[in-house]
């Protein structure tokens, strides 16, 4: 299949090795890769701000990037939820045919055992989780790679990452990250990964300040593995 390749603002800035890391998955599942140069952001920040006019405009540069000929895959469940629930409204556009990169992957199974007795954990997104749905494909994908997934005590507990809550709440958002970062300790594990990117942003930032494992994006776990 041919597909667009979303890399979203946090990976293009922040995160390019994970991008090309879905880029490097995409292509050994025998999938034509097509990265639209003129994508930026599909307007989730200011939208999740209130800002429904700014957003708008940064919204329609995606629209003008991106062909409604190609199915997307974002290796980013929040953007993913933006592009899938709100930009259509926001523009009063039609859906866009959207997959976040674990449920997309998930349609064919690993040909590799790179993670072969490896213990992880894995964290759900909030998007993710309760806006897309997707919790067992990314696990799925890990254990075909030969990892052992030892569930959190709270998997369904958010980080405290939340966007602008983070911002606004500084105090309970780091508390909730070193929540979430104790959580995977006490499970004896050897990396953490999460499937978005700000998840994975906010935990880092934690675990340099106060320790645990490894936090690593899920397509660097399963491109390149948990030391990456």
């Amino acid at each position: 299949m041919r597909v667009q390749l979303f890399a979203t603002c946090l990976g293009d800035l922040l995160l390019p090795d994970a991008v090309a890391d879905a880029e490097a998955l995409l292509r050994a599942g025998g999938h034509d890769v097509v990265f639209p140069p003129d994508q930026t952001c599909c307007g989730q920040p200011a939208f999740n701000a209130g800002h429904r006019d700014a957003a708008a405009r940064v919204a329609r540069q995606f629209t003008r990037a991106f062909s409604r000929e190609l199915p997307i895959v974002c290796p980013s469940g929040s953007c993913t939820t933006m592009v899938a629930h709100y930009l259509p409204d926001l523009l009063g556009v039609e859906p866009y045919e959207v997959y976040e990169l674990s449920a997309f992957l998930a349609r064919r199974s690993s040909n590799t055992l790179l993670l072969e007795g490896r213990r992880v954990a894995y964290h759900d997104s909030c998007h993710m989780l309760r806006e897309l749905g997707v919790s067992e494909e990314p696990r799925a994908l890990l254990r075909a790679a030969g990892a052992e997934i030892a569930e959190l005590e709270r998997p369904d507990l958010c980080c405290g990452f939340g966007g602008t809550f983070s911002i606004r709440q500084p105090d309970v958002s780091v508390a909730m990250g070193d929540d979430k970062l104790g959580d995977a300790e006490r499970s004896g594990v050897e990396a953490l990964v999460t499937a978005d990117p700000g998840c994975l942003l906010h935990l880092r930032a934690r675990r340099a300040r106060t320790g645990g494992p490894h936090v690593v994006h899920l397509a660097t776990a399963l491109a390149r593995g948990v030391d990456a």
